[in-house]
């Protein structure tokens, strides 16, 4: 995420520079080509544009390739983050914590970091795309030995550590991520830097605190790098430019005009414009098949997220009203939102089974018609199954989607005017698990469960400054 901030010195060295030294570093970059298929989400809203950047674990280079729990292999995106360019000036970076338990398209469910490992940046995208519904216009990755680079380009940078509140020192010094550190302001090199994001097991809230160290070290490493004292100083802004883009790789569509809007997005924005969020999850239960270490069987330790929930929390990002503060917009096509409508009886739902398990489209109908919906056909899909499930209603007809969507999950929606009013298709994609109605919740919390829970906003202001454990 560091790549945002250093990005900025770009706007500096090609109204200095000019031509050929923008096409100079233009050609340090490392591409690669995306498998991304079709099935997408819509552009985003009055158009934004979505970032995906990716802290790689890989360790190739950094000299940490061996560590105290044995030899470490390929790679993973330890740190994954949306960054969301809205239209009017604002700019979310939207993190997404490494163990959250997601659909991988094509390979089930797994941790959302092992999504890189199978199948790469394009799965992950995929991934991505399927658990939030924003279509992801650029691909930026940095590995950890870029990172480290990158720190040391621009003279390391200053954070703060508050103590434990019961006087335990865990999280200054931990062996796993090999960081040592004292209360109060800490002076980080590159080397430093590493371990003071990648550490979580000496921390009271593990991912959670070390995402807020994460978010604390991008804000200091911003302002840092869009300093004059770097970008005055020509061998730190040469070497911060030319760290930056040795260790950079993008998507093959993703060019250094790209990059450069990014950039001066990121040099012009106030600090109040800046917000770190985390999507809300929560730990699995004992009725979910947590054990007494509240690891699932298989997956071990994982965040789950409920989908009703989450819809509400990236509405915003989506261009469309949040359930909770609006649910008279008239939507279309993808940006309809799934508010709190009670179900309606005066449209029919047909079922369509396109998961490839057998007997899921009879299940959802008898669901559906429990929770009061009218239910007409329940069969196979013959056409292409879609990435994710989807509605399917006429035109004009919004409303009655709206009503079914208060039970579909993660469903994404489109007009389809071969239909009658009255009727609406339910199409169930790959991924689906279930509704969200009380006759038949599979992926609604229990009573016991712990609520899923949102890292509260913050700005970059306040995190400039700020302590973290």
């Amino acid at each position: 995420m560091i790549i945002a901030a250093t990005l900025s010195a770009l706007v500096f060295v090609v109204s200095i520079g000019g031509y050929t030294v923008y096409r100079y570093f233009d050609g340090q970059i490392a591409r690669i080509k995306l498998n991304l298929g079709t099935d997408r989400p819509a552009p985003g809203a009055g158009g934004a544009v979505n970032f995906l950047i990716v802290g790689s674990d890989s360790r190739a280079g950094t000299g940490t390739e061996f560590e105290s729990g044995g030899a470490v292999d390929g790679e993973r995106s330890d740190t994954t983050i949306v960054a969301h360019l809205a239209p009017d000036g604002t700019t979310t970076l939207v993190s997404f914590p490494r163990d959250t338990l997601v659909a991988i398209p094509g390979h089930g469910k797994g941790k959302l970091n092992s999504a890189i490992t199978t199948g790469g940046p394009s799965l992950l995208i995929r991934t991505i795309e399927r658990l939030t519904q924003l279509r992801i216009d650029h691909y930026v990755q940095v590995d950890l030995a870029g990172f480290r680079q990158i720190t040391d380009a621009i003279g390391g940078v200053t954070v703060c550590v508050r103590a434990l509140p019961d006087g335990s020192t865990s999280n200054l010094l931990d062996p796993w991520s090999q960081w040592n550190g004292v209360v109060g302001a800490n002076h980080l090199d590159g080397e430093r830097a590493l371990a003071f994001v990648r550490e979580r097991h000496g921390l009271p809230d593990g991912d959670f605190d070390r995402i807020r160290r994460q978010q604390q070290f991008i804000s200091a490493v911003f302002t840092k790098a869009t300093s004059t004292g770097v970008l005055a100083n020509p061998v730190k802004l040469e070497s911060l430019l030319q760290a930056a883009f040795r260790s950079l790789t993008v998507d093959d569509s993703t060019t250094i005009d790209d990059l450069q809007k990014l950039a001066t997005r990121m040099h012009g924005l106030r600090p109040n414009q800046l917000r770190f969020e985390t999507i809300p999850v929560r730990p699995p239960t004992p009725e979910e098949g947590a054990n007494a270490l509240g690891e699932l069987p298989v997956y071990g330790s994982v965040q789950l997220y409920d989908q009703r929930t989450l819809n509400a929390f990236l509405a915003p990002l989506r261009g469309i009203p949040s359930p909770a503060s609006s649910q008279a917009a008239a939507p279309t096509g993808q940006g309809i939102s799934a508010g709190s409508v009670s179900p309606r009886s005066d449209f029919k739902v047909d079922v369509y089974n396109a998961t490839g398990l057998e007997g899921t489209a009879g299940r959802t109908a008898s669901s559906l018609a429990t929770a009061g919906f009218v239910v007409g056909t329940a069969q196979t899909w013959s056409g292409k199954a879609p990435a994710t499930t989807q509605v399917r209603y006429p035109p004009g007809q919004e409303d009655d989607a709206r009503a079914l969507a208060t039970v579909v999950p993660g469903a994404s929606f489109s007009v389809d005017p071969t239909l009658t009013t009255g009727t609406v298709s339910l199409v169930l994609g790959d991924g689906f698990t279930g509704l969200t109605t009380s006759a038949a919740s599979t992926s609604q919390p229990t009573a016991q469960a712990t609520p899923a829970r949102p890292a509260p906003a913050t700005t970059a202001a306040q995190l400039t400054g700020g302590c973290t454990y």
